[in-house]
């Protein structure tokens, strides 16, 4: 799962907390969840993981270039993405990941994966 954020947007910081329970919850299963902060200093990014404490691997996009090759066009955005490398779903805005639907589908794909 590749969540491109930012630590200025809203929406980004309300699903904050779903995300590190969904990979605390899953990586043992096989989730990897990515974040992807675009366009800020490391320095500003490595701070709110900190404050956050953020379980999951953090990159930082400062000019946007992973950005722009998924198309990313608000945050925070979702890409799903398989075991094979191939995106198996596109999603923008805010998400509790740990409500039963979100849950369920996350354990579906992991489950199919194998």
């Amino acid at each position: 799962l590749l969540n491109f954020w930012t630590t200025w947007c809203p929406s980004c910081r309300k699903e904050t907390p779903s995300l590190i329970e969904l990979y605390d919850t899953f990586k043992k299963k096989g989730l990897v969840v990515l974040g992807i902060n675009v366009g800020q200093h490391h320095k500003i990014v490595k701070k709110y993981i900190e404050d956050k404490k953020i379980t999951f691997p953090v990159l930082c996009d400062i000019e946007g270039i992973v950005e722009k090759q998924y198309k990313v066009g608000g945050h925070p955005t979702h890409i799903l993405i398989d075991k094979t490398g191939k995106m198996t779903g596109k999603s923008l805005g805010a998400r509790n990941w740990m409500n039963e639907k979100n849950r369920r589908l996350i354990q579906y794909l992991l489950d199919y994966a194998e």
